[in-house]
């Protein structure tokens, strides 16, 4: 901890090296390894979701869409057509995307946020490498980045992976506080991003006001930072309202636009858009990591998005399919845990909650909920300076009626077995 209130790398799951001294065990090349591979490791995720796929365990994890959410049928039928129509899909693409999919991205992005046109837009390969190429085209070691907490590992991740040192600053339901931001930046803190989920923020839930995003936009215009938007669940607010990006009040934000909740995350299909004199260098940091997006998945979607009667009906059932399923989960949890505290969500795919029992932590509930055969998220990885021992994560979007009860049913359980170990 430094005396402005930042975090340095590292963190759980860390490596520790071995000497260059050709001293090490056979099989051992940890002392060859470069330092920064430490420094954003944390292990705790992939655990966790590894054992959500175990036979038989029951999984309110992950950010997975429900399958029965995918568009399967006009899938079907845009690659018949695609694949009948020439061999251009199977080929190489330029680096910043196909013309049609670098379009649909800047379309969207002017209807969520913004005018902006396809020369600022480019496809990534998911919105987590979109997050990459921001951190290491933009990060240098010790660099500052000021993000919620809690806040997405895989940011956290990316950021303290480019060596940077991290701001947390407390959220709330109406997302970051822009009032603490601009206190610590009157302090002297000067961060090069400020990273930000939006809407329905993973893990809280939050969605960052119309007040707030102005605020943020004049604080970057006055401090220089950029502002990092990631967007994934804007799209799925229950009652279809959704704020425009931050972009309209300022012109200093990288926008992170996944189409892995709304379409299907199976493509590893995004977009990004950035300011002028940013995109050129994003494009030739994807250069050197992967060449290109994957040329099929971006003609498919693409000629999906560019229906202009797809996106909205199809948005529509995902309202109100999630929105359902969130609100029968929110019954049912007041029913059988009235230990368990959140709020509805309004959006998304999660409940963030406290266990509100002082000796039972979500370390322990994970546990013995595993145990049960049932898989959640305890808050503590989510976490950088706040106490996440008694915090989790539970998604309710891949459950069906009968599994969602059983769910809570086993949920119940581990808890009456965690609070028989802990007193």
């Amino acid at each position: 901890m430094t005396g402005d209130g930042t975090v340095t790398g590292g963190g759980d799951g860390t490596v520790t090296r071995g000497g260059g001294d050709g001293g090490a065990a056979p099989g051992d090349f940890t002392h060859l390894l470069a330092r920064r591979t430490s420094w954003g490791r944390s292990d705790a995720i992939d655990r966790i979701l590894s054992a959500a796929n175990a036979p038989g365990v029951l999984s309110m994890a992950g950010g997975i869409p429900a399958p029965d959410s995918f568009p399967v049928a006009r899938l079907a039928e845009v690659t018949d057509r695609i694949l009948s129509r020439s061999a251009a899909a199977l080929q190489y693409a330029s680096t910043a995307g196909v013309p049609a999919m670098r379009e649909a991205v800047a379309r969207r992005a002017g209807e969520t946020g913004a005018p902006v046109g396809p020369e600022r837009a480019m496809v990534t390969g998911g919105s987590q490498q979109g997050l990459d190429l921001v951190a290491r085209t933009l990060l240098d070691e010790g660099d500052l980045v000021a993000l919620d907490d809690p806040s997405y590992l895989g940011a956290v991740q990316s950021f303290r992976g480019a060596g940077a040192r991290l701001l947390p600053l407390p959220t709330d339901r109406d997302g970051m506080r822009t009032d603490v931001l601009a206190e610590r930046l009157a302090a002297g803190a000067r961060p090069k991003l400020v990273y930000v989920v939006p809407h329905f923020h993973n893990p809280t839930g939050g969605v960052l006001t119309e007040e707030r995003r102005r605020d943020l936009a004049a604080l970057a215009d006055r401090y220089g930072f950029l502002i990092v938007e990631d967007d994934p669940y804007g799209d799925l607010a229950f009652d279809g309202e959704r704020l425009p990006s931050t972009d309209v009040h300022g012109d200093r934000v990288i926008r992170l636009m996944s189409l892995s909740k709304t379409l299907c995350p199976g493509f590893r299909v995004a977009g990004l858009t950035a300011p002028a004199g940013l995109i050129g260098e994003l494009v030739a940091a994807k250069q050197s990591s992967d060449l290109q997006t994957n040329t099929f998945g971006q003609h498919v979607l693409a000629e999906l998005l560019g229906d202009p009667a797809f996106l909205p009906a199809h948005l529509a059932r995902l309202r109100t399919l999630y929105g359902d399923k969130a609100r029968a989960t929110a019954a049912l949890l007041r029913e059988r845990l009235p230990w368990l505290a959140f709020d509805d969500p309004r959006g998304g795919l999660f409940f963030w909650c406290a266990v509100d029992d002082p000796r039972v932590t979500s370390d322990l509930l994970y546990e013995h909920a595993l145990a049960q055969g049932l898989a959640l998220v305890p808050g503590a990885p989510f976490c950088i300076e706040q106490d996440g021992s008694r915090l989790l994560r539970l998604s309710f979007a891949t459950l069906d009626e009968e599994q969602r009860r059983e769910g809570v049913s086993r949920l119940a359980t581990a808890f009456d077995k965690a609070r028989a170990d802990a007193y």
